[in-house]
């Protein structure tokens, strides 16, 4: 065997062996598994609101022409108050029948129902007063949702997911230094993220705006939403080779 040829052999051994101790460090050393948390709060500077247009009729087109009539008006106070199209979401609309059963099991037809929901992404907290009792001037008493959230989560997220880096981090150190050893590497890591989103029922309010609205009374027309700070918190998951492990071992067999 030539020079070239022996040096390409060992190279590729020596190569093989830096692999495979690489992949078998995490697998045969010691480890120190530790848990990081991070948490981010922030206040959130977007609402969603969905509104549900609901109507019975005994035919179906006076159903649908009713709800298609009470989404379009409170669309069109929506953008009177000042939001764009972008930010209104409107959906088909359903219609089909409904029946009712007698107590000898006979089905009635009562009617048909047609239905179609709205919603609005508002960053002004002010309008979501507006368009309640728009959607009850508009004969809307229903809504689906209304929750409070945050425009852009990454740069948030990236902020907790760091804090609880160095939060293992600083644990395994911590651990390290009390048991005499030196981290080698990380040999493991997995992430977890979640967020607490503010949901708010409007169903009440609605309701009484409603009232107020038959009893053009308005003294009660403003109500300020605060919203509480929404959190963002994120666990890592982290284990670390550490070295002198033969000697540790040792030295507790001792």
């Amino acid at each position: 065997m030539n020079n070239k040829a022996l040096f390409l052999v060992l190279s590729t051994t020596l190569l093989s062996f830096s692999n495979n101790s690489y992949a078998n460090s995490c697998s045969e050393a010691g480890l120190i598994e530790v848990n990081g948390h991070g948490q981010v709060e922030a206040i959130p500077d977007l609402a969603v609101l969905s509104y549900s247009a609901k109507n019975e009729e005994k035919n179906a087109k006076d159903a649908r022409e009713k709800t298609e009539k009470q989404i379009t008006k409170l669309y069109e106070s929506a953008q009177k108050s000042g939001l764009k199209k972008e930010h209104i979401v409107s959906s088909t609309i359903s219609l089909y029948p409904r029946y009712s059963y007698t107590n000898e099991g006979k089905r009635v037809f009562e009617g048909y129902v047609a239905t179609r929901d709205i919603t609005f992404k508002v960053a002004d907290f002010s309008l979501i007063e507006k368009l309640t009792t728009a959607a009850v001037d508009a004969g809307i008493t229903e809504i689906n949702g209304f929750e409070y959230t945050i425009k852009d989560t990454k740069k948030l997220e990236d902020e907790a997911n760091q804090k609880a880096i160095n939060d293992a981090k600083n644990k395994a150190s911590v651990l390290a230094k009390g048991f005499g050893v030196k981290i080698k590497k990380a040999c493991s890591l997995k992430f977890t993220n979640s967020n607490n989103v503010s949901s708010y029922r409007l169903q009440s309010r609605m309701a009484k705006v409603a009232t107020l609205a038959v009893a053009n009374d308005e003294n009660d027309s403003n109500t300020e939403y605060s919203p509480e700070k929404i959190k963002i918190t994120s666990d890592v998951y982290a284990s670390f080779a550490i070295k002198d492990k033969f000697f540790l071992y040792l030295w507790i067999g001792m």
